[in-house]
């Protein structure tokens, strides 16, 4: 049996819509398509634990999509083909996958080994298991800027402009205290952002850990940091080619297995694109 998990809620309120045309599409390249489910309300647990080996189980979604996913099933071993069918905006975690996970008629990654024993965050008194990255600081902001926008009713979103916006206004880059396994605390004055990366890319193509390898046993930290708002806003386009490492007075990059950031203000922090406000301090840390 075929199965095709979407997010009615995903891409606006569009998803259940948008998964009926992709389903067509597949069918048109030959998929047989068996049965269509909402992620809204399912128990993943147990749908996984009827599903036999012989069964596929294709995820319509993007980034967000993703992190409730692996966030539901939790440690629920997936013994059946689990694919992704990329529908999100931003798609940063499609970016990372290897060219042979992908079907190349259907268009389709087998993901099975890059959504389990996925690293955890601890925020808040609680965790979360993630899939690309942890953005605290001026992209946590940004985030939450944009989720207040669309709560207000607004469609056009632009991340960038947003980040400008907050860059060259009232974002007041915070002092940062960076632990990593253990080691001495390293402090970085005026640290614009601070994010542990299981994954390269985050926030729309933004390749801000360019070394980083998905299931390689270890994170990396990604601080910017140091620089003045006109002399990091000239930094931001080099993100998006990873170029932004040449800068190693201003960027800081380190891997490791435990990474633990806390910063002397209150700061936004997004979770694979999932928005907490008023955070202080995080711990990303690869499971045992």
């Amino acid at each position: 049996m075929n199965y095709l998990l979407f997010n009615e809620l995903a891409d606006a309120g569009e998803g259940a819509a948008n998964a009926n045309r992709v389903a067509e599409e597949l069918k048109g390249k030959g998929f047989e398509v068996g049965e269509m489910i909402s992620l809204i309300g399912l128990d993943t647990k147990e749908f996984f634990a009827k599903c036999e080996e012989k069964d596929n189980v294709v995820i319509f979604g993007g980034d967000g999509t993703l992190n409730h996913f692996v966030n539901n099933i939790g440690d629920e071993k997936i013994s059946c083909p689990l694919y992704l069918y990329p529908t999100g905006t931003g798609n940063d975690f499609q970016r990372d996958l290897p060219e042979e996970s992908k079907d190349q008629n259907l268009g389709i990654y087998r993901i099975n080994s890059f959504v389990s024993n996925l690293p955890i965050v601890e925020v808040q008194g609680k965790k979360y298991r993630f899939v690309n990255g942890i953005g605290f600081g001026i992209d946590g902001e940004c985030c939450v800027k944009a989720e207040e926008m669309k709560a207000a009713g607004e469609k056009n979103i632009n991340y960038g402009n947003i980040t400008i916006g907050l860059l060259m206004g009232p974002y007041v880059p915070p002092t940062a205290t960076i632990v990593i396994d253990g080691k001495e605390p390293i402090v970085m004055k005026k640290a614009y952002l601070a994010s542990a990366m299981n994954g390269r890319f985050y926030g729309g193509g933004m390749m801000i850990a360019p070394g980083q390898v998905r299931n390689s046993g270890k994170l990396t930290l990604a601080c910017i940091h140091g620089r003045g708002k006109l002399g990091t806003l000239l930094l931001f386009p080099k993100l998006f080619k990873g170029t932004h490492v040449k800068k190693k007075k201003s960027v800081y990059l380190e891997q490791g297995k435990v990474i633990e950031v806390s910063f002397d203000r209150p700061c936004g922090l997004q979770i694979d694109g999932e928005v907490l406000t008023g955070v202080t301090s995080y711990k990303a840390y690869i499971q045992e």
